[in-house]
């Protein structure tokens, strides 16, 4: 484990939990698992019921979605400071992907559970963490708008350069 104060700083400079009271911030600190996972390890598979989120305090992970044709495709490469997990704890929907542990990696987990806890011990501190958790899965999806009318550019452009080649 580390110092209470290191991570609280740490904490603050995430954006699910920026702009917190120093009271909420010590709620949730002491909500927070602390669990290391080796190189290789799958710490959440898709498909699977989910109840917790996870900040990557070191370390790097990758999310993986099965494809079309049963393969893996890497979705994201997250690090420090970064995290993931946090739509199961909203739509208490299976996992969307699965987390692989690419570089050895120290994480905190959160779960329904404690943010139900802080729901009723602390309402401002739970409506903030709520709103972030808000600004931030509506930035990834602007994210993936983006990434999918580029991609669906692309595939119009090729087809276009497609329709175009002479018939010999």
């Amino acid at each position: 484990m580390e110092d209470l104060g290191e991570l609280k700083n740490f904490l603050s400079n995430i954006a699910i939990f920026g702009g917190l009271e120093e009271a909420t911030l010590d709620r949730i600190v002491g909500m927070l698992r602390w669990e290391e996972h080796p190189k290789g390890s799958v710490v959440v598979r898709e498909g699977e019921n989910g109840f917790s989120m996870y900040v990557v305090r070191s370390g790097e992970v990758a999310l993986y979605r099965k494809g079309s044709r049963a393969t893996d495709v890497r979705m994201a490469r997250l690090g420090p400071g970064e995290f993931f997990g946090e739509m199961a704890i909203i739509d208490v929907q299976a996992r969307s992907a699965s987390v692989v542990v690419e570089e050895p990696a120290i994480l905190y987990s959160l779960t329904n559970r404690d943010l139900y806890t802080l729901y009723q011990s602390d309402m401002p501190g739970y409506v903030m963490v709520i709103q972030n958790l808000c600004r931030e899965l509506s930035r990834r999806l602007r994210r993936a708008d983006a990434r999918i009318t580029q991609t669906a550019d692309q595939a119009s452009d090729e087809t276009t350069q497609i329709r175009k080649l002479p018939i010999q």
